[in-house]
């Protein structure tokens, strides 16, 4: 998997499964008037297509989860990810939870850059 924001290009295992594979495309939002009534309203999305994905049980490298952290903290309004399965999409980080999350694979006092780290997941939101 290659996450390139033409500023840089971070290199992952394709280990990464892609958990959001339920997704409809439909947004609802839901109300009720002053009457009581209930106004309901259903629409297609036109973008922002969730797309998360997560190492669980494989591991990556405490380095490879701190360069993810730091381009999530560039707050670039777009870049380009390829897939496992070979797909590409222009997305964003999905700021509405933390972007990009990971557990030590076991615990240890002072992690270094070779430490490994499972439960890695990254979310993003296609453009």
């Amino acid at each position: 998997m290659i996450i390139d924001s033409g500023l840089n290009q971070i290199t992952l295992p394709d280990d990464f499964e892609r958990t959001d594979a339920y997704y409809t495309g439909f947004v609802i939002t839901k109300q009720y008037a002053g009457s009581g009534a209930l106004l309901v309203e259903l629409a297609q999305q036109q973008a922002g297509e969730p797309i998360t994905l997560n190492s669980g049980a494989f591991w990556i490298k405490k380095a490879q989860v701190d360069a993810l952290l730091t381009h999530a903290k560039l707050g670039l309004p777009s870049f380009d990810i390829t897939l496992p399965d070979g797909t590409e999409h222009t997305v964003m980080w999905d700021y509405t939870a933390e972007p990009v999350t990971a557990q030590p694979l076991r615990r240890e006092t002072y992690p270094t850059a070779n430490s490994n780290m499972v439960n890695v997941q990254l979310k993003f939101i296609k453009l």
